[in-house]
């Protein structure tokens, strides 16, 4: 019950700071780093009975639905420069967030080791192949109430 319950949290932290991104804009996009190691802490250590393959999972399934979000959602021009700001603070989040992720998963005691390996490399690929497929998600985007008179 507690593994859904800070699951469940995450999404809410992910959810509310695109929220917070799309009506309070740039704040959303200056928050990411912080929401990113929010979510890490609460699914990488505090979920003590999720295996380590399940950790990074989620882990990264919530940074990539964070990361979408923010690129789609969140306001301003969606031009090159946003984009760039918006990955800045993506990888601002993500490095301490593999270190929190790394600890959570080597301090699992009933796994072994090629498992807390394998969550490892599977977490640095999911994110690696998220990258590469929407690497300028959000560009050019605008919305139908923006004038551009």
């Amino acid at each position: 019950m507690k593994n859904i319950i800070t699951i469940l949290i995450s999404l809410g932290v992910v959810i509310t700071n695109d929220l917070i991104g799309h009506f309070f804009a740039p704040n959303g996009i200056l928050f990411t780093p912080i929401v990113i190691i929010i979510i890490s802490i609460l699914v990488g250590i505090l979920n003590d009975k999720l295996s380590p393959i399940w950790k990074s999972i989620i882990l990264a399934g919530l940074i990539m639905i964070h990361d979408v979000g923010i690129k789609l959602y969140s306001g301003g021009r969606h031009d090159h420069q946003g984009l760039g700001v918006a990955n800045l603070m993506l990888v601002l989040g993500l490095i301490p967030a593999f270190v929190i992720l790394v600890v959570g998963i080597f301090r699992a005691k009933n796994e072994s080791k090629l498992h807390k390996w394998i969550a490892i490399f599977l977490f640095l690929v999911l994110l690696i192949i998220y990258l590469l497929l929407f690497n300028d998600l959000g560009l050019g985007r605008h919305y139908w109430y923006e004038w551009n008179g």
